[in-house]
């Protein structure tokens, strides 16, 4: 988790990074993610989501009443479900609870889904579809939890309860027709949020631990039997933080044939998990993103950035898990990520343009050892002067990616120097981005950013660590997109 430097930081930068003076904002700052044009896709797309949505506020559709547009809903295998006609308890663990549905007691599915459904039912101006994400969680009994027919028989309620209010794995398949798979995805996309207005897309995550994703692909298989038509709900396995084949080949535990038919996957953040959040988007599926890399906490500016500009689909929000925290989550950074936004429209593969005309960050000379000084120098499209901003907060430049941005004897103190040295996960490596440009840097708990040493506009000048502040030019620093490395 971030320390509390981190936090007083982003507040004290938030406070004044959206309403710089007019003489010093430059054409791309502060940072926004654009919003979503009718004619978007949906896998351009992005969502804000409240992690475990059903446990915060008094009200679940409070959520929706903020602007959000996706809910997450856990649910277990206990008892008899199958045979209530609100399916399922809503619950984390074992027990089931009072949440904040509409039950007089205990929460079920239905209730929920009631209360998403009435709210769409008063609404006139719903621009995108709403994501409905079904966790499944295992019960008392986790060794024969959420078997594949029991997948399928939630799979089944999902249909009756909802019928023609969804868009279906289905609805998909058939649009894609006649290549109905990932690579038809790849080909084509989803209808665009326009076409899928106010309807509701189910996912299901999760399901009996250390085996979700064989399970998910038996239920799958299953409901391609007989006269069931196949799955209704998206069923999205997990994937590896590090490991974006899964994305576009085989899927640990479902084989590369049969990993073809799933569109959207469900993803712990790691570190380098900007690979798997790249290729996701380039094959234009659907992916879920929840917990944080490094030192950042999923409630970080910083974190939501990297998550938009390298392409997750739903990005979860672990707020508070306290129901007397009868407060929806709205972060002070929405200006510049909205809670529904264009899918990496912020970049996350740069250069960084300092405040001086034509003046890049540079490594001097393009020299790939541990030391090199990092400049500011005349932009010329090289190698040195660009970056990924990786999971972690580390930014490593294309000429070399096992080194990263650092500060000279690890320091975090003003007027460090700032140079390349090989990536370790050391803190003077960490940095954070503002919506104003700056990149506090870990060592010295985030109080010293990124800056042009004396504000000299000369190609040359060395970079240093210097107190953070919004209003200063030395320390605005414009990330413009290159291409993906």
């Amino acid at each position: 988790m971030p320390s509390i430097g981190l936090k007083l930081l982003y507040a004290l930068l938030f406070a004044t990074s959206l309403s710089l003076p007019a003489h010093t904002a430059r054409a791309t700052l502060p940072l926004r993610a654009t919003a979503p044009a009718p004619t978007d896709r949906l896998d351009q797309i992005y969502y804000a989501q409240p992690h475990n949505t059903y446990l915060h506020s008094n009200r679940l559709t409070n959520w929706l009443d903020a602007g959000y547009r996706t809910v997450e809903i856990d649910v277990i295998d206990s008892g008899d479900w199958e045979q209530n006609s609100k399916g399922p308890y809503v619950a984390h663990g074992a027990s089931p609870g009072n949440q904040n549905c509409s039950a007089a007691n205990n929460d079920r599915l239905g209730d929920c889904l009631t209360d998403i459904t009435s709210w769409i039912d008063r609404q006139t101006n719903l621009t995108v579809p709403l994501l409905v994400f079904v966790d499944m969680k295992a019960s008392a009994d986790p060794l024969n939890a959420w078997k594949p027919d029991e997948i399928k028989q939630l799979d089944s309620f999902i249909r009756s309860y909802l019928g023609s209010r969804l868009y279906t794995y289905g609805d998909l398949t058939g649009y894609l027709s006649p290549n109905g798979n990932r690579s038809g995805l790849k080909a084509k996309g989803w209808p665009t949020i326009d076409a899928l207005k106010g309807k509701i897309i189910v996912v299901f995550t999760g399901g009996y631990y250390g085996d979700v994703n064989a399970r998910m692909n038996s239920a799958r298989q299953l409901m391609n039997e007989g006269n069931y038509g196949g799955p209704t709900a998206f069923l999205c396995p997990d994937v590896d933080s590090n490991d974006p084949n899964e994305i576009s080949g085989a899927i640990d535990g479902i084989s590369a044939a049969d990993s073809a038919y799933f569109f959207c996957a469900n993803m712990n953040a790691g570190d380098n998990d900007q690979y798997v959040l790249n290729r996701s988007a380039q094959w234009r599926q659907l992916i879920h993103q929840w917990g944080a890399a490094g030192d950042f906490s999923s409630l970080d500016y910083a974190w939501s950035y990297i998550s938009v500009a390298h392409g997750a689909s739903a990005i979860g929000w672990d707020v508070t898990e306290s129901l007397t925290d009868t407060q929806v989550f709205r972060p002070s950074w929405l200006d510049s990520i909205p809670l529904v936004g264009k899918r990496r429209s912020l970049p996350g593969y740069f250069a960084l343009r300092t405040h001086f005309p034509n003046q890049c960050v540079d490594v001097k000379s393009s020299e790939w050892k541990n030391g090199t000084a990092l400049q500011q120098f005349t932009c010329n499209d090289t190698d040195a002067q660009k970056f990924v901003y990786t999971a972690e907060g580390q930014l490593r430049p294309k000429g070399n990616t096992s080194y990263c941005a650092d500060v000279s004897g690890g320091k975090g103190e003003q007027g460090a120097k700032l140079n390349i040295w090989n990536c370790d996960g050391g803190d003077s490596e960490k940095w954070a981005i503002s919506a104003a440009g700056l990149f506090a840097n870990r060592a010295g708990n985030w109080r010293y950013c990124m800056d042009v040493s004396g504000g000299s506009p000369a190609s040359g000048t060395r970079l240093q660590l210097w107190g953070c502040s919004a209003t200063n030019v030395n320390q605005q620093f414009d990330p413009r997109e290159v291409p993906d490395f």
